[in-house]
């Protein structure tokens, strides 16, 4: 189920943009009892067993309640219901709409930042951090599958944890049969290609949605008051990289565009009989301006995908704006007050009598 984002974005009304306040709304109250399940109850000698959350009906309800507000209480649920009924591509999903909702509603979205306290954020804070609560999403990411196979079963993250010895056995696996590494890599080979490169596009997406996520917040609320979504992203890496690896294993990595490019060129050479050796294409190099350019930003966007609290991109955007200026023109970026003292010792600007 692809969600319509945009509709999401969009104005509930021109006087309230984000809707109203439906904290104390019995339609909310019910959708927040319907994400806490039924607690295990004693009657008599009985004893009624706990109920986990009916997910489908959480989803139906948050999309009833997203017609009328824009909150993030219910757009967090509403990620965790698409997690829980649709794995990776769920999860993907509903990372990017929050993302996306709150870069677009950061000013109205409720519960909203109150003036008379200074804006303060915490609350905002305290409701996203939620995704590194361990019931609520850590749990949940080790459990939904990652691959499924008719041959050799499904399995999700903790079975492949398991399979690496990696992680302490609780007591009912150790008496279970545990999941083997040649069973998993089994299931992968097994899938179809497109479905495999679906998931690990998806794995990609969510991380770089909780990066940027966190990044915009970091803006918004300056860095002592804002989120750290480490565990979730911890999570999130170990998932990337499971899925980096059987795709690379099944060869179905997109080829590079400048060694598709050499390739052309060199195809081009020979088949039109040119005198001129034509060198095989080398490892990509730094030739010009151009070049430098795009060298300094993927760096700045290795780094604002993988350390989004670092401080580099904004010294490297800087020094992208000097590319191809002269002394002089760099002196005027870096020191303005100093230019003048550089001409007259240069003998650029003369003394006036």
């Amino acid at each position: 189920m692809a969600i319509d984002i945009e509709s999401y974005l969009t104005e509930i009304d021109p006087d309230h943009v984000c809707g109203e306040d439906l904290e104390y709304d019995a339609e909310f109250i019910a959708f927040e009892q319907e994400v806490q399940g039924k607690e295990e109850q004693t009657m008599g000698d009985s004893v009624i067993e706990a109920e986990p959350p009916n997910w489908r009906e959480v989803i139906k309800k948050a999309e009833k309640l997203l017609t009328r507000t824009r909150d993030l209480r219910v757009f967090l649920n509403y990620l965790r219901a698409l997690t829980e009924t649709q794995g990776l591509l769920g999860l993907a999903d509903g990372l990017h709409l929050l993302n996306s909702v709150m870069e677009k509603h950061w000013e109205h979205i409720h519960p909203q930042l109150d003036p008379d306290d200074d804006n303060d954020p915490t609350e905002r804070i305290n409701i996203l951090m939620a995704l590194c609560d361990f019931e609520s999403f850590l749990k949940p990411l080790h459990k939904i599958p990652l691959i499924e196979s008719k041959a050799f079963g499904r399995f999700n993250l903790r079975d492949i944890q398991i399979a690496h010895g990696s992680i302490t056995l609780s007591k009912s696996e150790e008496e279970a049969e545990l999941p083997q590494l040649a069973t998993i890599d089994g299931a992968f080979q097994e899938c179809e290609a497109d479905t495999l490169k679906a998931m690990a596009d998806s794995a990609s997406a969510a991380l770089t949605d909780l990066n940027q996520m966190e990044s915009f917040v970091t803006e918004q609320v300056g860095v002592n008051d804002a989120a750290s979504f480490t565990e979730f992203r911890t999570v999130l890496k170990e998932i990337n990289t499971i899925f980096a690896e059987q795709v690379e294993r099944r060869g179905l990595n997109e080829p590079a565009v400048e060694e598709e490019d050499a390739s052309a060129g060199e195809t081009a050479a020979v088949s039109t009989g040119s005198a001129k050796s034509v060198k095989s294409a080398g490892p990509p190099g730094i030739n010009n301006n151009q070049d430098v350019i795009k060298t300094l930003k993927m760096i700045a966007d290795y780094y604002k995908k993988n350390e989004p609290s670092s401080p580099i991109p904004l010294l490297l955007e800087r020094v992208n704006r000097l590319v191809g200026k002269d002394f002089m023109e760099v002196m005027q970026d870096l020191a303005p007050n100093g230019v003048e003292q550089v001409e007259f010792l240069s003998g650029s600007v003369k003394n006036e009598e």
